[in-house]
């Protein structure tokens, strides 16, 4: 294989690939982000949220609350 006849092969599978990933809707993107990797789906078929995620969502609100209390309260 020469240069030009590997360059088109990588070209080919990238727009392959690309073309692929358009396929897919923002909102199963957004879905597959925050489901837990090892266990996506409940016994019931619903969705579980990665713990990882809610815990730094919950130290978001805990440092957002704690700079807000101390920030508008007068000592």
């Amino acid at each position: 294989m020469d240069d030009k006849e590997q360059i088109t092969a990588v070209a080919m599978r990238l727009r392959n690939f690309h073309a692929a990933d358009r396929q897919e809707s923002l909102g199963d993107t957004f879905l597959r982000w925050i489901e837990d990797p090892l266990k996506p789906k409940t016994s019931k078929g619903n969705l579980c949220v990665n713990p990882i995620l809610v815990l730094l969502v919950l130290m978001v609100l805990l440092a957002g609350g704690t700079f807000l209390a101390f920030s508008f309260v007068q000592l």
